[in-house]
């Protein structure tokens, strides 16, 4: 239960708070959430999880919610809150803005930290290893297992360049702390790998750059990561973060945690690449066995050659849409599993012999005084193939698998790699990461906020529970509505005669129609949800519109975003054209943006192969996909879009839909009803 101390200590915060920041502005909502927070995380509902869901419009001032409640009952518990951002905007807004406010005004104290993964950090022993076997000709240098081909003069001095900034400490071994980043199969030799790190038992624990930031970790109260380090540390057993049942969590644009997930839990490898690893595994076992004096295992390289060509004929043979072909329902065909088998049962026998000379190597060390470069040689060789001979088997393990027919299948495809030498990928992915969220974080964690400005879907949780496997009579859900005065904004569905799936007529309509309402004087975004219509509609509308237009791909996003705050400071008028990166995350408040035009709906069309593998299933269960995922995630999006406009109380403009699909289908009222408090006008 939440104390009568916590509760003073977060009311004073809250005071100060309001108190110290310039223009702090009292909201409800905030209040609110704040104590709902506060309430879930100290167990207040009985039979609940202390997991809660906060849908947290746009002005709520929902990072300052999660702080001032959050921090101090972690501290109180002995946890540690790791606050998981989805892009670096938010990130670093945490970091120079939102933590050192709340540092600086709350009524406690914490300390932060910001962490990223091993692979952002330089292991200077690889590195120098490199170098000093580039230098002595170490005939290890040249090992399969660290070089597919021998390195470029170039290569060399980017790596000695980078050696000597390190050692005289212009430069703290972090990545995106270097003003020209290497290339990234460059980067990959000589970057921190928990395959082949030794910890402390290595020469440069002391001075290395991934241990100094871990050190700072267990010493923070707060840590800031993002989605992706956080659930790439939780799926290899919490490496870098504490553990989870030390942590409450924080996920911030939680909307896309699920997207994120997915990607975590997928597999790739192409039949050149496993060529490739058994070679240098070959290599690894022959120079161990040399080293220690022992017989040579017997080379299985031709056989195994053999069995993936065989496989490259038959995948050769199969039906390409865009050079990929997917399973259906994520069955493989059977002549492809009995090849598998074989490449299979070839690669666990080469890991049966690697084992044994591992094994074998580690004994010799113990026994014999071996030269330290020619050890850590092998001792690197041995962590990468470790690493990608169990990542080969595991791809090859889901391919084989038989699904549960009651559960979601997983999506398995082939994709065209480099057709002229017949070099194809092998691919595996989830469908549903419910149950690993389950297993991983959500049974075990101290807390869990999730939070953003969109989190429901048609006014409901029920897609956010169903991705991340929530059972909403556990939780604690919260829906806040927004500060803003929405009902002055004119939500308008122009008159179109073409719906969007009139393609050719929608786009010619859509772009006479931007031609007669942009305001050349004001600034304008054009979303999009295709690529293909944004450039056939720029090449209508650019020599007929007075003023700029910024299309995405012919700048960078953040250049666009400049270009166009330039030209409105000086009272120009300005057009962005964009698609989905656009319709989220952009902050244009003001006089920056007056006018949102949506140009269609953008219901999720399956086009990735966990898409379609999803939909296949769902088809087969004699279910609606249309009804369970195209158009609750069409409303999130909708409300994205348009979120886009308002974004401070001054704020004022409109929005136009060039979709009359909300006037003639069914699901239009329900697209509508969702939307939060504008003024809806419907052309006639």
């Amino acid at each position: 239960m939440l104390s009568n101390e916590l509760k003073e200590q977060i009311r004073k915060s809250f005071l100060n708070t309001k108190e110290g920041v310039p223009n702090f502005v009292v909201r409800q909502s905030q209040n609110k959430m704040i104590a709902e927070i506060a309430k879930t995380l100290s167990g207040h509902y009985e039979g609940r999880n202390n997991i809660i869901c906060v849908e947290a419009p746009t002005g709520t001032g929902k990072t300052i919610a999660y702080l001032l409640s959050a921090i101090p009952i972690a501290k109180a518990n002995n946890k540690t809150l790791i606050i998981a951002s989805a892009n670096v905007a938010l990130q670093e807004q945490l970091l120079f803005k939102d933590i050192p406010e709340i540092q600086k005004h709350c009524n406690f104290e914490f300390d932060y930290v910001l962490v990223k993964g091993r692979s952002r950090y330089l292991c200077v022993r690889n590195l120098t290893n490199i170098v000093d076997d580039s230098t002595n000709q170490n005939p290890l240098f040249g090992d399969l297992a660290l070089w597919d081909d021998a390195p470029k003069k170039h290569q060399l001095e980017e790596l000695n360049v980078m050696l000597d900034d390190y050692s005289t400490k212009k430069w703290n071994g972090d990545i995106d702390n270097l003003v020209i980043t290497p290339e990234q199969s460059l980067w990959q030799k000589v970057a921190c790998n928990r395959y082949t790190c030794t910890s402390k038992e290595c020469d440069f624990y002391q001075d290395c750059a991934f241990f100094k930031s871990r050190r700072n970790i267990t010493s923070a109260d707060v840590i800031v990561a993002n989605h992706d380090l956080v659930l790439a540390d939780l799926s290899s057993g919490n490496t870098v973060l504490p553990n989870v049942d030390e942590s409450i969590y924080i996920f911030d644009e939680a909307h896309n945690l699920n997207q994120k997930a997915l990607s975590h839990f997928s597999l790739r490898s192409s039949t050149d690449n496993m060529k490739i690893i058994i070679r240098q595994t070959s290599s690894v076992i022959d120079q161990i066995c040399q080293l220690t004096e022992q017989d040579l295992h017997e080379n299985k390289i031709k056989q195994f050659d053999k069995h993936v060509d065989d496989l490259t004929v038959l995948m050769q043979d199969l039906d390409y849409d865009e050079s990929m072909h997917i399973f259906e329902n994520g069955n493989v065909d059977k002549a492809i599993k009995s090849i598998c088998v074989k490449v299979r049962d070839l690669l666990i026998s080469s890991y049966a012999n690697f084992e044994a000379s591992k094994g074998e190597w580690l004994s010799h060390q113990k026994t014999k005084i071996v030269d330290k470069p020619v050890s850590e040689q092998i001792n690197n060789a041995m962590g990468l193939c470790d690493q990608q001979l169990t990542s080969i088997l595991q791809l090859l393990d889901s391919f084989l698998s038989i699904d549960d027919h009651k559960q979601m299948p997983q999506s398995r495809w082939i994709e065209v790699q480099d057709i002229s030498n017949n070099n194809y990928n092998l691919c595996s992915a989830k469908t549903d990461i419910s149950t690993n969220l389950q297993r991983m974080i959500w049974s075990k964690a101290g807390g869990v906020i999730l939070t953003s400005a969109t989190l429901t879907s048609l006014g409901s949780f029920s897609r956010l529970n169903k991705q991340l496997g929530f059972v909403h009579d556990e939780n604690i859900y919260l829906r806040l509505p927004s500060p803003f005065k929405l009902n002055i904004v004119d939500f308008i569905v122009a008159n179109l005669k073409h719906n969007p799936t009139q393609i050719d007529g929608h786009t010619s309509e859509v772009a006479s129609e931007l031609i007669k309402r942009i305001d050349t004087n004001e600034g304008t975004l054009v979303l999009f949800a295709s690529n293909r219509q944004m450039q056939l509609v720029a090449d209508l509308v650019e020599m007929k519109i007075d003023c700029d237009l910024f299309v995405q791909g012919e700048f960078s996003k953040k250049m666009i975003i400049e270009k166009h705050t330039e030209l409105r400071n000086a009272k120009k008028g300005s057009v962005i054209f964009g698609l989905d990166s656009f319709a989220e995350g952009v902050d244009l408040r003001g006089d920056l943006l007056k006018h949102v035009i949506i140009a269609k709906l953008r219901f999720s069309v399956p086009t990735s192969p966990i898409e379609k593998t999803t939909h296949e299933y769902i088809k087969s269960q004699n279910r609606n996909p249309f009804m369970e995922i195209s158009l609750p995630d069409a409303s999130l999006r909708l409300v994205q879009a348009c979120g886009r406009l308002i974004r401070t109380e001054s704020d004022s403009g409109k929005i136009t839909i060039f979709d009359n699909r909300l006037k003639t289908k069914f699901y239009g009222k329900q697209l509508l009803d969702n939307l939060p408090g504008y003024n809806i006008i419907i052309e006639k």
